[in-house]
């Protein structure tokens, strides 16, 4: 571990959820048991969210509990954490004092996070301390007003004083401090907090099924850089990179952004195998290392699967750049998609991890291991289709040309359907190219 990754640090706020004291807010309607067991199943939930980043840096987090015994805290969370009590005074009083504490034992990036946003992920983390290198503060905003994360790169006590807690006006009123102070600050997107009924929607949305994207790669760092900077932006789920030995950065680029990286034997259908095999989700969705997925991703694969009749299904294409040729290439793979539920593996799949597991996973082919899949899957249930797009870059057409590319993946396709073996469509496929 190097000494950057040792001073920084992440600390959770949260409190053993004793009933009567946590969640109260939502007491009318849940009870004050359910109203603990709500902030239980939350606080969980966060840190299995983050788990890949404490694997890495088991120094990184530090729970700082409010009420009950340190003992209490152990036999709930189990004792592998650093564990501080709050101590006592108002929440910008607590807060400061997790900070101050923390810079004094010479970390350099602390961030405080609460455990009440379901939908913040490692990414949200691992963005916030990547903007510390630039940014005197980090903040993101909460859609009632106040902010879920906080993260500074010295004491600023000013943020953290005479503050009315609890008003919708604690973002505004922290920025303007910022201001007054002559802080450089970075902004992240507005996330959605759970403290009344009517916010427990974007929990349940969150909760009822954990998603778990499954990244095979070989030398793909300036595309996963893109790739993982637009998830880190949108993500409510968890990233793994499963590599087949890359000679550039991907791996490290994985790494920077929290995703959790495995390796593997040159195979993309054994990547994601592997990936399947570490993931933690309930829906795994496999996507290509080239490939943007829509902004509501997360939400429209839910929705999709709230239906139980589909087993998993897969979003329309886009193709960037474009070019008449190409948009015309887009419609007829949409169309096949739409009416024949066969996708390719470039628009990016998703399936029940528990069916995934019942049809075998992927085959160990060289080649066309997702048309493979598709059609194994297609005989146990239904497929969905988002009409949304998904973008992929055109890099193949542009290397070959669209009519030749469009021309050999018919080949393969029939070559495939005649029953051809995967070995030979291979080397037909990656055949040098004149």
């Amino acid at each position: 571990m190097d000494s950057k990754t040792r001073k920084k640090r992440l600390i959770i706020f949260t409190r053993y959820p004793e009933p009567g004291k946590v969640k109260t807010r939502l007491a009318p309607s849940h009870g004050i048991e359910g109203a603990a067991s709500l902030h239980k199943s939350m606080t969980e939930y966060t840190l299995k969210l983050l788990s890949p980043l404490y694997e890495k840096n088991p120094d990184l987090l530090e729970i700082r509990f409010d009420g009950e015994s340190l003992q209490q805290m152990i036999d709930w969370l189990g004792p592998r954490f650093n564990y501080v009590h709050q101590g006592r005074g108002d929440l910008g009083e607590r807060m400061a004092s997790a900070f101050r504490e923390n810079f004094q034992r010479k970390k350099t990036k602390v961030v405080l996070i609460g455990t009440d946003v379901p939908q913040l992920t490692t990414l949200h983390v691992q963005v916030a301390f990547n903007a510390l290198e630039k940014h005197d503060l980090v903040i993101g905003p909460s859609t009632d007003g106040g902010y879920y994360l906080i993260g500074l790169r010295r004491m600023v006590p000013e943020l953290f004083e005479s503050i009315a807690w609890g008003a919708d006006t604690v973002f505004q009123t922290t920025l303007q401090r910022a201001k007054d102070i002559g802080l450089s600050v970075k902004n992240l997107e507005t996330l959605q907090d759970v403290d009344s009924p009517e916010d427990l929607p974007v929990w349940e949305r969150v909760s009822h099924q954990f998603l778990s994207v499954i990244i095979p790669t070989l030398n793909e760092g300036m595309n996963l850089h893109h790739t993982l900077e637009h998830i880190g932006k949108i993500l409510h789920a968890e990233v793994i990179v499963v590599d087949s030995g890359s000679k550039d950065n991907t791996t490290q680029i994985a790494d920077d952004w929290g995703a959790k990286v495995f390796t593997s034997d040159p195979c993309r259908g054994g990547q994601m195998n592997v990936g399947a095999s570490k993931a933690s989700g309930d829906i795994l969705l496999f996507l290509h290392a080239d490939t943007l997925l829509p902004d509501n991703f997360s939400y429209l694969v839910r929705e999709a699967m709230s239906n139980p009749e589909v087993l998993g299904g897969s979003f329309a294409l886009k193709i960037h750049p474009a070019s008449p040729l190409l948009r015309f290439i887009e419609k007829t793979i949409n169309w096949r998609t739409k009416f024949f539920r066969l996708p390719y593996g470039d628009q990016a799949y998703f399936v029940k991890a528990s069916v995934f597991q019942q049809i075998g996973g992927y085959a160990d082919i060289p080649l066309m291991e997702d048309v493979d899949f598709i059609r194994r899957l297609k005989k146990q249930g239904k497929i969905a289709f988002i009409p949304v797009p998904v973008i992929t870059l055109a890099r193949r057409y542009e290397s070959l040309g669209v009519l030749r590319t469009s021309f050999e993946n018919k080949l393969v396709l029939l070559g495939h359907s005649l029953k051809i073996s995967p070995e030979r469509l291979a080397r037909f496929y990656h055949r040098k190219k004149n």
